[in-house]
């Protein structure tokens, strides 16, 4: 068969070839950076002396994607978050493999699968290897894709994030928290020695997260450091954020997000319709939270050009807080009605079809019995969610030709978590107990939004929802039984629009007549991206 490789897009990290190995972003392999020309070199170093691909990778850290292409096949490899996706077809004798689904659509005269359209609506995106055109695939988090000359395709995951009970750490609270801070000093090491002095760029939110890359690179003593927080001017975040830059002593920067900021007429402009069919790809919603707030930022040249954009993806998720939202699943039963209510949560008014629901339980059955429930939902989660939607969100920074990393994505740091027991996730959560106990209170940085919360309602969303046993058994009952048309209110009740994205969506919902709901934004973006396909 004819192979055809064309990777396209070089939005802040680019593509290289040699010898039939493409590689694109950064590996630290035992303490040295390797990019481009020198990551290739180490990756032929390991195969001729015939390392198998599987352990060479779990040697890896950093954000990757690889394609190596031999005599008789192609290996498609994936690192653990999807970082830069790839994508691939078998179809009218040729092999074609590439970083942009609409080359791929348009040489196969590719056509639209119906039940996945439905998905993408109801979670914001495509699960498993499929993609919106029918016999175009993605490689996923953690995969590797081989395929065979005569176009077989084989796909193996080489890392996910289940657990058996035996693989659990036997440690206490005490020694965990202490492993803890020392693999995250560990992951800040390994930013700080791929920065190389250049500036790092975090969007500082009210959590812990960025505050923890913030403070512990403050803490190893990295001062070229800006931190910037958008919203409205009187939301718990900025006022969180405001007081942490303060006491780190770092550059903060505001941007109010409003219309001054926000081009009315943005859906039709070229920019915007050359980001969407980036970042969309035919698998994800494309992020808009903080595009307009990040464009302000670039357009005013306000942080420099070689700067490396470092958000807090996804360190609240390892220390459990997606586990905490509802009621721990104990089979795969509760699991498959956890992944639905946890994610197909937006455009209700729709249907899931059956084909959908078989993709859950094919995911679930393709694990032992042996496999913990709890880790079957985060696995998901992680694979899913996670890689398609908030490190896809990445490709804001790309687009206007930033560099960035995701420390807390570090593969030790996942490890050790996909090993921590689910008591300490749950209950005595170690990852922010360790944080306020040994990195923030050091720096006067030990706050959250709770705190400073002005009204009841933010006090209640913040203190009170998100802590209570009980608001998990009604979240669970509520996301189960009510009717959308209930749930919308509601759930835009006890959570305020404090980032401003009703101007974000407003020229959508003109566009689309849609009515306003903060829960439903990102619906209304995943609306509008099925509805321009035809438009590009």
């Amino acid at each position: 068969m004819k192979i055809d490789i064309k990777f396209r897009h070089n939005y802040g990290y680019l593509w290289y070839e040699k010898q039939g190995i493409y590689v694109k972003g950064y590996v630290i392999h035992e303490s040295t950076l390797y990019q481009k020309e020198d990551l290739v070199k180490l990756l032929l170093e390991h195969l001729e002396k015939g390392v198998k691909l599987e352990n060479i990778l779990t040697t890896f850290y950093g954000i990757f994607s690889i394609a190596i292409k031999t005599d008789d096949k192609i290996h498609l490899i994936s690192d653990t978050t999807r970082t830069f996706p790839m994508f691939y077809a078998v179809a009218n004798d040729e092999i074609l493999i590439s970083d942009d689904t609409f080359f791929i659509k348009k040489k196969i005269d590719g056509q639209y699968n119906k039940d996945l359209k439905t998905e993408f609506l109801r979670c914001g995106y495509v699960t498993g290897p499929e993609t919106l055109i029918n016999g175009v695939y993605q490689v996923q988090a953690g995969e590797i894709v081989v395929i065979s000359e005569d176009g077989q395709i084989m796909r193996k995951f080489y890392h996910d994030y289940t657990v058996t009970q035996d693989e659990l750490l036997k440690d206490s609270s005490d020694a965990l928290k202490k492993e803890f801070l020392k693999i995250l000093d560990k992951a800040i090491k390994r930013l700080i020695l791929m920065a190389n002095g250049d500036t790092i760029v975090i969007p500082l939110s009210g959590g812990y997260d960025s505050r923890a890359i913030a403070t512990m690179l403050k803490k190893n003593g990295y001062e070229n450091v800006i931190l910037y927080t958008y919203g409205k001017p009187d939301s718990t975040e900025v006022r969180v954020a405001r007081e942490v830059a303060k006491n780190l002593e770092f550059e903060w920067i505001f941007v109010e997000q409003n219309e001054d900021i926000v081009d009315p007429d943005y859906p039709e402009r070229d920019f915007f319709l050359e980001f969407y069919k980036y970042a969309f790809n035919h698998v994800s919603t494309i992020h808009l939270q903080d595009f307009f707030v990040f464009k302000h930022l670039h357009d005013n040249s306000v942080i420099p050009k070689n700067s490396i954009i470092v958000p807090g993806h996804s360190g609240d998720f390892l220390g459990g807080s997606h586990l905490r939202k509802l009621p721990i699943p104990k089979s795969k039963r509760d699991v498959f009605n956890t992944i639905l209510i946890k994610h197909y949560i937006v455009n209700e008014h729709i249907k899931l079809s059956p084909y959908v629901v078989k993709k859950i339980n094919e995911y679930l059955n393709s694990f032992s019995e042996h496999t913990l429930p709890y880790s079957l939902d985060d696995n998901w989660n992680m694979k899913e969610r996670q890689a398609k939607f908030i490190v896809n969100s990445n490709r804001t920074y790309e687009f206007f030709g930033y560099r960035h990393a995701i420390p807390l994505w570090d593969l030790e740091l996942v490890e050790f978590f996909r090993r921590v027991p689910l008591e300490y996730k749950t209950k005595e959560v170690i990852y922010s107990d360790a944080l306020r106990e040994s990195v923030f209170k050091d720096f006067g940085v030990v706050l959250s939004q709770k705190d400073v919360a002005n009204t009841m309602a933010l006090e209640f969303y913040h203190r009170i929802f998100h802590s209570m046993e009980i608001f998990r058994h009604i979240r669970y009952f509520a996301e189960k039984n009510l009717p959308s048309q209930i749930k919308r209110p509601l759930k835009d009740l006890i959570q305020k629009d404090e980032n401003n994205l009703y101007v974000v969506a407003k020229p959508l919902l003109r566009k689309m007549n849609r009515k306003w709901y903060l829960s439903e934004f990102n619906g209304i973006v995943a609306e509008w991206c099925l509805a321009n396909l035809e438009g590009v």
